[in-house]
């Protein structure tokens, strides 16, 4: 018997949360509401225990006659989503967007949202979680031709898939990313269309659906809280709130799927810890001056590698 069932606690998957109550999948017909007690909020403040994300498997205690449901232990993490947290003035202060994740679907607009900058900085992001990340450009009925778009980012090193979520063309290519037993995360900014696309999977209208500013492409917020969703086939889908600032947290990025172009070209720099900058022989420097290697890109992973270091990171 293992140790959770000897004191009487049960499994369950966090599909919501709040400060204090998190919403459970337990294998019941209902999902169960659970406080989360003050005890791990404390853990947290003072060793960096962990609180219940969106995702996480957690043990708890059930409710009894007089009692709710309590949390006791969130289970350690398999994958997991951070980022910096935003306004914090300089703090360090991770923000965990998802855990448990197999699969992130990074969404972009085949409109004024397509920014392959933006879109290296979600791979860094995600690659470095242990999930496995897919781009989905979006919007294909407002582009004459997706094509060059498609070859950039698949240059890139990650899959790609043109659909239109509004028109329901191009999902079947979903299909292979979307096993039995799954958990897929959705990111991308306010407005590429994730609400359009998840009403689309569910069969339903169940996200709200707004409309994209014609004067500067920005979206507004439609989803105001992380979500675990059901879809039809046993695939649990994650809809997250659009994201206007997306800084990489020191632990959990990786530059080295997102810019693995860059760093096959570095094993052939003199030194083995050029930072790309002023060193001598430098093989990533000498691909720009050839125009093998973009100078856009390469000043997008000095950025990211910059943003790194001032987290800490490597």
């Amino acid at each position: 018997m293992r140790r959770h069932d000897r004191k009487g606690l049960l499994p369950g998957r966090v599909i919501a949360t709040t400060r204090d109550f998190c919403t459970l999948l337990t294998g019941e017909d209902e999902p169960v509401a659970a406080r989360i007690p003050g005890r791990l909020h404390h853990l947290k403040r003072r060793v960096g225990g962990l609180l219940p994300v969106v995702g996480d498997w957690v043990v708890f205690k059930p409710a009894g006659a007089s009692r709710s449901a309590v949390v006791e232990e969130v289970l350690p993490r398999q994958t997991c989503l951070s980022r910096q947290a935003p306004g914090r003035r300089g703090r360090l202060v991770e923000q965990v967007i998802a855990a448990n994740v197999d699969t992130v679907f990074v969404i972009t607009g085949l409109d004024q949202d397509f920014n392959p900058r933006r879109i290296e900085r979600y791979l860094a992001l995600v690659t470095g979680s242990g999930a496995r990340a897919v781009v989905l450009l979006n919007k294909a009925d407002l582009c004459s031709d997706p094509e060059p778009y498609r070859l950039q980012v698949e240059s890139f090193g990650c899959p790609v898939v043109i659909l239109s979520a509004e028109q329901g063309t191009g999902l079947d290519a979903l299909s292979p990313f979307m096993t039995t037993g799954d958990t897929i995360a959705m990111l991308g900014s306010s407005g590429v269309g994730k609400s359009t696309l998840i009403n689309r999977l569910l069969g339903e209208e169940r996200q709200q659906v707004a409309t994209v500013s014609e004067s500067d492409g920005k979206g507004r917020h439609t989803t105001t809280h992380r979500e675990l969703l059901r879809l039809p086939g046993g695939v649990l889908l994650m809809d997250n709130p659009g994201m206007r600032e997306l800084q990489l947290w020191k632990e959990t990025a990786s530059l080295e799927e997102a810019f693995e172009d860059i760093f096959v070209l570095a094993r052939d720099c003199r030194f083995s810890d050029c930072r790309h900058l002023e060193e001598p022989d430098c093989s990533v420097k000498q691909a720009v001056a050839d125009g093998r290697l973009a100078e856009e890109r390469f000043q997008s992973f000095l950025k990211l590698q910059q943003e790194l270091v001032r987290h800490g990171g490597h």
